[in-house]
């Protein structure tokens, strides 16, 4: 991102899903239909968004609705999920290691296609969100411009 460009995104819709696994695949199809079917990243998106809200709905103990909105901007389509977790228990990239284990390899999948363009913060009422940007363009702001614009969005 050039010096002194200001940061930009515009909303492109957004939807609620209950808690359950059942969400994941209406995730996926609903996604899709706020972009298109002819989306350029379309595969990237809907293993993004699979990822993002399956880590929502892993700890039955919390209660309440998954909200997930998409918004572009900045050669970038961002998808965020929004649910009643804390910073604390914010899904992270930890190295596999286990290379034969069944699951835990979901995070990684997603930094990697988004080329660490994402993140999490929790906002007021004791919801968090976590992030992550899809470049749609090869001059797609750098990973560490990207999380420093979002920081200051919600700060």
């Amino acid at each position: 991102m050039a010096i002194g460009q200001s940061w930009r995104e515009r909303p492109l819709g957004e939807f609620v899903l209950e808690r359950d696994p059942e969400s994941v695949p209406i995730a996926r199809e609903k996604a899709l239909s706020i972009v298109g079917e002819d989306c350029s990243v379309r595969d990237d998106l809907l293993l993004v968004v699979s990822e993002l809200v399956t880590n929502a709905i892993q700890h039955p103990e919390l209660t309440g609705t998954i909200h997930v909105g998409l918004t572009a901007g900045m050669g970038l389509l961002i998808v965020e999920v929004r649910d009643p977790g804390t910073w604390y228990e914010a899904p992270r990239v930890v190295p596999p290691y286990d290379p034969l284990a069944v699951g835990g390899r979901g995070l990684l999948l997603v930094v990697l296609l988004c080329g660490g363009r994402w993140g999490t913060y929790v906002i007021r009422g004791g919801e968090r969100i976590v992030w992550a940007a899809i470049p749609t363009a090869e001059w797609a702001p750098r990973a560490q411009d990207v999380i420093v614009a979002r920081r200051r969005l919600v700060a």
